[in-house]
């Protein structure tokens, strides 16, 4: 029976919220960064806004810098570069062909929240995320030689194992 390991480092992008008043929602709402930017000039001052959504999709605008037309007085922002994850895509398929009956997944690092069936629905090409329920409840895929719910949270040095039909 041949085994292929890979070896996995999840990190977790944090979520940037704010709490505000939403005047369509007519309440306090969270709302939450899109990762959209939006430019908009007049006349000699260029604005950078961030657009933030409530829960029913509200838009906000929030101003996040203003800058002169000239290039003198222009400031470049540094992009914050965030630690991403280190994780490898699973081709079940092609891994069939060779041959390959158990993937072994060993967690390195493990840094904020991760359920096993969003992380595997995302990594593997071949599965939806249905389909890996599916074989979580049924015992083809486990979490540290265990039987465990789809929902189960994933920690540091744990291993995930993958029995192939």
């Amino acid at each position: 029976m041949l085994n292929i390991t890979f070896r996995w480092q999840l990190s977790q992008i944090p979520e940037r919220t704010v709490k505000k008043h939403c005047k369509m929602c007519g309440k306090l709402s969270v709302f939450t960064d899109t990762n959209v930017r939006r430019h908009n000039s007049n006349g000699k001052n260029i604005y950078q806004y961030a657009i933030y959504k409530c829960e029913k999709n509200h838009t906000w605008n929030k101003k996040l810098a203003i800058y002169k037309t000239f290039s003198e007085h222009v400031v470049e922002v540094e992009e914050q570069k965030e630690k991403t994850s280190i994780l490898s895509t699973i081709p079940i398929i092609s891994l069939v062909e060779q041959g390959i009956k158990v993937i072994h997944i060993v967690l390195d690092d493990v840094i904020g929240k991760h359920r096993i069936d969003k992380v595997l629905a995302i990594q593997i090409e071949d599965w939806s995320r249905s389909q890996i329920i599916k074989k979580i409840e049924k015992g083809t895929i486990q979490l540290n030689d265990q039987i465990i719910k789809p929902s189960a949270q994933l920690s540091k040095g744990e291993r995930i194992s993958i029995f192939i039909d």
